[in-house]
């Protein structure tokens, strides 16, 4: 652990078909990685995000095949430094900042954020998004 870093358990990320969500109508579209994602909660109420990925994604494979552990910290510049950075910082959206890193093996992301819980989960409020660039999260499935 790295002097003066805290970490929070936020979510688990799993990669899945796009058969397996992309008939639910809450089914997020984001252009930018060519990628597909559901929020919902498990049995326990564990939030997990679905993401499926089309083929023209740049992501690093293994975000786009793994399952990851997403966790809020006070400072991701400070939890970055010396790790294997699979998908580097950014900001999906006003007040979010968010990479990922490999650490034993496992996926993790890190989220530092100053919006509430609401504000990120399902439509959210994807202000200045370039993740969401229309402001929208939804987008018609065809295939």
């Amino acid at each position: 652990m790295i002097d003066g870093l805290q970490m929070r358990f936020h979510h688990i990320g799993k990669a899945v078909p796009l058969d397996e969500i992309k008939d639910n109508a809450h089914t997020k579209y984001s252009p930018l990685y060519d990628m597909y994602s559901l929020d919902t909660t498990n049995d326990l109420s564990v939030p997990i995000e679905l993401h499926a990925f089309g083929p023209d994604c740049s992501l690093d494979r293994r975000i786009q095949t793994g399952t990851h552990v997403g966790f809020k910290v006070n400072d991701v510049k400070v939890a970055l430094q010396g790790q294997e950075i699979v998908m580097p910082l950014y900001q999906p959206f006003a007040g979010y900042q968010t990479a990922m890193v490999v650490i034993n093996g496992q996926l993790i992301e890190l989220i530092e954020t100053t919006l509430s819980e609401s504000e990120i989960w399902g439509d959210g409020i994807f202000k200045d998004s370039i993740l969401y660039p229309d402001g929208k999260a939804q987008k018609p499935i065809n295939e």
